[in-house]
């Protein structure tokens, strides 16, 4: 009797592990379903991002370079996505010809402030925002022989676009290419319409 005790005993101890061991089989070949398709997404996503990261770049490197066409003929732009830090950054790349410079190193400003305008031009042509920008005193850096070229790519840039430019200048070759213009002059401390 106590053989067949023990038995019974060693052989419901026996069906207890079958079945934690088939519990925890089970649970492992879910664990390797779901890692399976975490993979997958993943390979997915990042597909998705590169094809995004690539329209984004020739949308916005398109229209900077529009720009710079006709400012700064010699010099071009390129978007570049660096993995750093676990994620993607993004990196201005400006070239003379096929040299990369530093933009940053340019005397005088005006290919800086050329290249900003044009990147939030570029930033909301790709946003869903509505159809007018508002700038003030774009260009305040570049030199006055640039300045005719400015008002053309404005021009350019608000038909292509289809977007109102409203800015607030000084420079008059840009007030005077404008479709409205509307003076104020500060007279006795108080702005005034003229």
């Amino acid at each position: 009797m106590e053989i067949e005790e023990k038995l019974n005993k060693a052989l419901v101890k026996r069906q207890s592990n079958k079945e934690l061991l088939d519990k925890r089989l089970k649970r492992k070949q879910e664990l390797i379903d779901e890692l399976e398709t975490v993979k997958k997404s993943q390979v997915l996503v990042q597909t998705i991002a590169s094809e995004v990261q690539s329209n984004l770049e020739v949308k916005i490197s398109s229209i900077v370079n529009l720009g710079l066409s006709v400012l700064f003929p010699e010099y071009t732009f390129r978007l570049e996505y660096v993995p750093a830090r676990g994620k993607t950054e993004v990196r201005f790349v400006f070239f003379e010809g096929e040299d990369e410079f530093d933009i940053m190193e340019q005397n005088g400003g005006g290919l800086v402030d050329a290249a900003a305008f044009l990147l939030r031009l570029a930033v909301y042509a790709i946003s869903s925002c509505d159809n007018t920008m508002i700038f003030d005193e774009p260009f305040k850096y570049v030199s006055k022989t640039l300045r005719p070229r400015v008002a053309e790519l404005l021009k350019t840039l608000s038909e292509k676009l289809k977007l109102q430019i409203v800015y607030v200048t000084h420079i008059e070759e840009l007030s005077d290419t404008a479709d409205k213009k509307i003076m104020i002059k500060k007279i006795d401390g108080v702005s005034r319409l003229c």
